[in-house]
C-alpha cells in the first residue's frame, strides 16, 4: 500500500472516566504507525476525571492530545476536532468502543480499496452488566428486528454500500 496516510482520529467525549482509557489503550495497540496517527480526545468539559485521564495518555503519548469543547456537544467537538486536525484521514472513533488491533488500518485501506467516501466497522454489542436486562438489550441492538438494516450491528461478513456506517472513517 506504500506510506500510509497521515490520519486523525477524534474522539468526542464527556464524562467518560470510566472509558475512555480502555478506548485509548485500544488505538495504542493498534498496528497503524504511530508517526502516521493522532488522536485528539475533544472533552466536552467533562465533570468527572476523564481530562485528567486524557492528559496522563498524552504526557506518555504525544501523538495524543487533549481538546476542551466548551459547548459541550457532540456535533461541536466533530467540528472542532476536525478544524484542529492534520490527518488526510479523519476517523470518528466512541470513548465507550475498544477496537480491533488492524481496525485502523483496514478502515484506511477500504476507503481506496471501494472508492468510498467513507467507511466504517462491525460494531459487536456487549452487555455493560452480564444479566437478563442486558442480554436483552444486546439482542435487540444486534438483530435485524431491532435495527433493521443498520449492518454494522448485525454482524455481516461481506462488504456492503450502506447508508451509515459505526466508527466513520472520511
Amino acid at each position: 500500500m506504500g506510506e500510509l496516510p497521515f490520519t486523525s482520529i477524534i474522539i468526542p467525549c464527556r464524562n467518560e472516566e470510566r472509558f475512555i482509557g480502555n478506548c485509548l489503550d485500544s488505538i495504542i495497540a493498534n498496528d497503524y504507525p504511530k508517526e502516521r496517527l493522532e488522536v485528539l480526545a475533544v472533552d466536552g468539559m467533562s465533570e468527572d476525571g476523564s481530562q485528567t485521564v486524557i492528559e496522563n495518555y498524552s504526557k506518555k503519548y504525544p501523538w495524543i492530545r487533549l481538546i476542551k469543547n466548551p459547548k459541550k456537544i457532540t456535533p461541536a467537538a466533530l467540528n472542532k476536532g476536525i478544524t484542529s486536525s492534520k490527518g488526510e484521514i479523519i476517523m470518528w472513533m466512541s470513548a465507550h468502543n475498544r477496537y480491533e488491533k488492524d481496525y485502523i488500518c483496514r478502515s484506511v485501506e477500504n476507503l481506496s480499496k471501494h472508492g468510498a467516501d467513507n467507511v466504517g466497522g462491525i460494531m459487536k454489542t456487549l452487555p455493560r452488566i452480564d444479566n437478563f436486562a442486558g442480554r436483552a438489550i444486546v439482542a435487540s441492538l444486534s438483530h435485524h428486528f431491532g435495527v433493521g438494516n443498520s449492518y454494522f450491528r448485525v454482524q455481516t461478513d461481506e462488504p456492503k454500500w450502506v447508508d451509515t456506517v459505526f466508527g466513520g472513517c472520511y
